[in-house]
């Protein structure tokens, strides 16, 4: 399952003619939005057909599982089709008045050996998490974990809860353009040009999943911007403009 991004699309074609071949489905490790996009236009050979899967409940998903399928499974319904997947959840209780963040559940998950690549979506709530696993690993998360982040938590099996919507804090800038430099560095808080040399010019920005060097692209709402070492953010709304002639937005990072 560790198949590394420059031969991506590669790796998964040759598997689409095993696939094919054997009849039988083949299925990826968890694949970010970026490499999602990256597969968009992705040609399969004759014979197989391709669908994405995130685990039980998770239709807005970020993280998912490719499953490629021979096309002796077209008939098969999807919720049966779903159930062949490798993916499982687990709901992980804590008492309300503590606080975990998706940082220190990825972060335990990791400490405990887990390759990232089995991790998929995580959702927070009051008192309640649900995360998505391989399920390779999803027993073993069951069994180790009893803290997150130095709170006690009890881990079961599928998803107890009705998924928690996602988090977000909200943030009100007031920047003079919106090209991507200006806003970046309000959103992390630097001058137009650091954010060009630190994240830009860096490397470490996509815009709607998609790697962005441009710092003048000018960006609309509904965009979703990552900032690696940073984290996630929607471009949520223009709300105005003030007297200077600034342009009011609201920016919304992932939490």
């Amino acid at each position: 399952m560790s198949e590394g991004n420059n031969d991506l699309s590669a790796h998964i074609v040759n598997a689409a003619h095993t696939c094919a071949k054997r009849s039988t489905p083949y299925f990826t490790r968890f694949l970010s939005e970026g490499e999602q996009a990256e597969l968009k236009y992705l040609r399969l050979p004759a014979g197989v057909f391709a669908r994405y899967y995130a685990g039980e409940k998770n239709t807005e998903y970020q993280r998912a599982v490719l499953g490629v399928f021979p096309d002796r499974f077209s008939d098969i319904g999807e919720q049966q089709l779903d159930t062949m997947y490798p993916v499982r959840a687990v709901t992980v209780t804590y008492r309300r008045q503590d606080e975990i963040n998706h940082r220190s559940v990825l972060g335990t998950l990791i400490s405990l050996g887990i390759d990232r690549d089995t991790v998929g979506d995580i959702y927070i709530g009051d008192g309640t998490a649900i995360v998505y696993l391989y399920d390779t690993v999803s027993d073993y998360v069951r069994d180790a974990v009893r803290k997150i982040g130095g709170v006690g938590v009890e881990v079961c099996e599928g998803v107890a809860a009705e998924l928690p919507e996602r988090q977000y804090k909200e943030l009100k800038l007031s920047v003079s353009s919106l090209r991507l430099d200006t806003v970046l560095g309000h959103i992390v808080s630097v001058s137009r040009g650091n954010a060009l040399d630190k994240y830009i010019k860096a490397q470490r920005v996509s815009v709607n999943s998609v790697l962005c060097t441009d710092a003048s692209k000018v960006l609309s709402p509904g965009d979703k911007i990552a900032v690696r070492g940073v984290g996630k953010f929607i471009f949520h709304s223009v709300d105005g403009e003030g007297r200077k002639g600034n342009i009011h937005i609201t920016v919304k990072k992932y939490i």
